[in-house]
């Protein structure tokens, strides 16, 4: 009976001895840091004119997190840049903390890319992806632009828009309208060529005093970049010789 008690006691020793060890390794390794990681202060870092990546690593080395984003405008900061920040540069905060950002979406400008030549569902993905809105597709013959392929915008490329603007795109197609041809300036039969390698019909021409070279187009009816349509006809005005100029 006595042995049994002695057993007992060294076995309920020995359990208050791994209790009180594990109490100590859990106090030094778990609770002393979170406690004094708590009571720890670190300075916020200045994040304005880093980009969206930079600021992030930047608040991971002093040990703070990112907070809400939020996209503002910005005449002078380019886009996917830091505005502002809070709390603001300089601070000091515990660590850990969350610091919101505003991230300059740019000028609120985009230019109207060149998509001439590219197809259709290429050119809406370019167009979308700049925050314009297509808000027709027209269908225009073009004999120099693939089928099914861009011929144009409007706005035309290299304008300046605000996000959000409307674009027209021009696709060519077998059939259809298509701009006129300047015809201005060429010899009467390069110009009677033209028109009809378009499915155009010649149409009245009729002659004007001129001290352009004979045979010069000097105007053209429908005038150039009018649109127009196969079988649609063309009238010129041709240079003659002006009698009245001495020879």
């Amino acid at each position: 009976m006595k042995k049994n008690r002695k057993s007992l006691k060294a076995l309920l020793g020995f359990l208050i001895i791994i209790i009180i060890t594990l109490g100590i390794f859990l106090l030094i390794n778990l609770i002393m840091p979170i406690l004094v990681k708590k009571g720890r202060e670190t300075t916020v870092p200045n994040l304005v004119g880093m980009n969206k990546e930079e600021a992030i690593i930047a608040l991971e080395r002093v040990g703070l997190r990112l907070g809400e984003l939020r996209s503002v405008p910005h005449p002078e900061i380019p886009a996917n840049r830091v505005v502002a920040q809070n709390p603001r540069a300089g601070r000091k905060v515990k660590l850990g903390r969350k610091v919101d950002l505003d991230i300059s979406t740019g000028t609120g400008k985009v230019r109207i890319p060149n998509l001439e030549g590219l197809p259709l569902a290429s050119a809406i993905t370019t167009l979308e992806r700049l925050g314009l809105n297509i808000v027709r597709i027209d269908s225009i013959r073009s004999p120099m632009v693939p089928v099914g392929r861009v011929v144009g915008t409007l706005p035309p490329s290299g304008s300046e828009v605000g996000q959000g603007a409307e674009v027209i795109v021009s696709v060519s197609t077998k059939a259809g309208t298509f701009p006129m041809p300047n015809l201005v300036g060429l010899n009467i039969e390069t110009a009677r060529g033209i028109i009809i390698a378009h499915g155009l019909r010649p149409g009245q021409f009729k002659s004007a005093l001129s001290g352009e070279p004979v045979g010069t187009v000097l105007f053209q009816y429908p005038e150039e970049g009018m649109t127009v349509a196969p079988g649609d006809t063309v009238s010129l005005i041709i240079a003659s010789p002006d009698t009245t100029r001495p020879r």
